[in-house]
């Protein structure tokens, strides 16, 4: 029996769907939106095992995922930034740019049959690395003057303080069977709240809902394929080919939309918004593009 509170796609379309239609909450979605994903994040991270962990072993691995997280994917990103003159969508593009990625990397992985154990560590070192980088970058490209210590303290709430909760949750026995219905519900929360929030910056420009349509299918769908070609082009054994297709792809949208409401306002939350919706396409269609483009014959290593 389907159960849509097991469903991520399905919780986020609801709440992006609801939210634009209601409003999202009348008050207090900036509070609702931080705690929804202090929730998801906490819940996400129990997946990211801390322990006995060797850069030096997994150096491969880790500087092949910071090359797609944040040379590539993050590369286009701060493209799309310098080419939109309207300051708050430069700054969501910015912070999008300095998050860490998407801890859905991790049971996609499992999914394409990658190296999950490699993909874990890239990711917790990633997250590590995240609570430097986001303030870092944030601070030195955006275009309005960000407040230093709230974005420090996001920084802080959103990534430290669940990585911090997740390592005793981790324990619990029962959190594989939790795990989706708490992310799923807490992101349909969030999502709510934020595209309430974005409502009228929509209705007052319309335009911006094609532009920034048209810049996430790029970043998905356009840069998705082009990397798992070069990696075929490249003939890259398979657990490559998986890291390529997974950290190049997935961004933490949930805690970049939440950032940028904090610290620089509804409008800025646009482009993370569009691109959570096309990330969930991208993440739909990349098992059969996966298997498509990898097929015997196509490359990879045995």
């Amino acid at each position: 029996m389907f159960r849509p509170w097991r469903s991520f796609p399905t919780m986020v379309a609801s709440g992006l769907v609801l939210g634009l239609l209601t409003g999202g909450f009348p008050r207090y979605s900036q509070e609702i939106s931080q705690i929804a994903l202090g929730i998801a994040m906490t819940f996400s991270l129990t997946e990211i095992s801390l322990l006995r962990l060797s850069p030096r072993d997994e150096a491969r691995g880790f500087l092949l995922a910071a090359l797609m997280s944040y040379g590539v994917l993050s590369g286009l990103v701060l493209l799309f930034a310098f080419l939109t003159p309207d300051p708050a969508l430069h700054d969501g593009w910015v912070l999008m740019a300095a998050v860490p990625p998407a801890v859905a990397v991790i049971p996609i992985t499992a999914y394409l049959k990658g190296d999950v154990r490699r993909a874990l560590v890239s990711l917790a070192l990633l997250y590590l690395l995240g609570l430097l980088l986001v303030p870092l970058v944030t601070l030195a490209l955006t275009n309005q003057p960000a407040p230093v210590s709230t974005l420090i303290l996001q920084t802080i709430l959103l990534i430290g303080v669940p990585l911090l909760a997740s390592r005793p949750l981790r324990r619990w026995r029962g959190i594989g069977e939790v795990r989706g219905t708490a992310v799923g519900l807490a992101f349909f929360v969030l999502v709510f709240a934020i595209a309430g929030s974005t409502r009228e910056p929509l209705l007052d420009r319309p335009e911006l809902g094609i532009s920034l349509s048209v810049l996430s299918f790029v970043r998905t769908f356009v840069l998705g394929l082009a990397v798992l070609a070069v990696a075929r082009a490249m003939r890259l054994p398979d657990d490559e080919v998986v890291a390529v297709a997974t950290f190049g792809s997935f961004k933490n949208l949930g805690l970049t939309v939440v950032l940028a409401f904090a610290v620089f306002g509804a409008t800025s939350t646009l482009p993370s918004i569009f691109s959570l919706v096309f990330e969930i396409l991208w993440l739909a269609a990349l098992p059969s593009v996966f298997r498509f483009m990898t097929q015997p014959g196509g490359g990879r290593k045995k």
